[in-house]
Formats: C-alpha cells, structure tokens, sequence
C-alpha cells in the first residue's frame, strides 16, 4: 500500500540527511572531465569567451543531462594547463536537469564546471519516482550529494509516497516527467581519439 507524506516549509534540506531522499543521496565520484553539448544552432563569440547553443541544446555530462532552449557556455583559461575550458553553462526555457533517478525542472540554470554546482530557479518542480517537490530554487552539489530546495518568497512543498518493497519495483505507476524536445544523440567514445575530418 502506497502512503502520503506532504511537507511544508521555508527551506527544506535534502540528500543523506532528508528521508526519504528527494535529490542526489550519494556524492559523484566518476564526473568525467568533459562536456558533450548539441543543439540546432551554434554561435561561437571569440571576444566574449563564449558559445551560444540554439534550439532543442542537450548538455550531457557523464550519466546526467542539462537540456534547455537556448545556454551560453562560458569559456575560462586553465591556470595550470593553460588550455580553454568551460567554466559554466547558463541555461534558459524548457530547462530541465536530468539523472538516472531524478527530474528537476526549472525556468532558467546556472551549470558551475568548476565548482560542481547546478542552481535551477523560477518555478521549480523536483520529481524522484512518485516523491515531487516544488519550490523556486534548486542548488544541487554533485560533489557533496547535497541540495537544497528553497521557496524564495513562498514556501517549499514535498509530497513523499511510501510504498512496500514489492511495489517499489513497479516504477511505471510513477513514469518520469517528460522531457520536450528530441533525445540527446548517441555518444561516441571513439569520437574524442578520431582523426580530425573523421566521421
């Protein structure tokens, strides 16, 4: 039998500490160093340190997705290698973050690189199978497994299904919320070691 747990409250705390958990429990030990974007349109801006994807942008990092309308990818020099890198990704219309287990989704998204930390604000609806959350802004700390779901001027409200164990496993009483557009293209490991000009 399935039960109803509603929460209430100006600032709700979630990961290890919250039960049951509601956003990443467990800290990212195997986030790879690279960022697989697509979208329809690119503009590449030289003198602003930028790159501007448009239409249906998927931003793929290992097993997560950043999907949204249109994002900027803000361009940093290595201190120590001196190579370009993505420092952050700033994400706007249809923005949703995407896991194995959750679905968090938001009007607009600041993706930090270097610091590991997603902020997704403006009406913000946080789904883990049949648990959803809403609130106005979203910090998720990959490195820590930490986040913490804030109401702004409102108030944070979580809705928990408690289930028994045989009915955990039928996930599709509780299917995750869709996401617009096309699916991402399929990665190619091979793609990063291929000649330049290979398909």
């Amino acid at each position: 039998m399935r039960h109803i747990f509603a929460v209430t409250g100006m600032v709700c705390m979630l990961g290890a500490a919250a039960l049951p958990p509601v956003a990443p429990a467990q800290a990212r030990q195997d986030i790879p160093d690279f960022v697989d974007i697509s979208s329809d349109d690119q503009e590449i801006l030289d003198q602003q340190d930028q790159v501007r994807f448009i239409g249906n942008v998927n931003a793929i990092r290992g097993d997560t997705r950043l999907r949204a309308d249109e994002a900027e990818a803000h361009i940093a020099r290595n201190a120590e290698t001196g190579r370009r890198q993505i420092e952050r990704i700033t994400a706007r219309g249809d923005v949703f973050y995407v896991t194995a287990t959750e679905t968090a989704r938001g009007d607009s998204a600041v993706y930090t690189l270097t610091d590991e930390v997603v902020v997704l604000t403006g009406s913000v609806v946080l789904t883990q199978g049949c648990n959803v959350s809403t609130g106005e802004e979203l910090v998720i700390n990959l490195q820590t497994g930490i986040s913490r779901l804030t109401g702004g001027n409102g108030r944070v409200r979580s809705l928990f299904f408690s289930q028994d164990e045989e009915e955990e496993a039928a996930s599709d009483d509780c299917p995750a919320p869709p996401v617009p557009g096309p699916e991402p293209r399929e990665y190619r490991e091979d793609f990063l070691a291929s000649e330049p000009g290979t398909p």
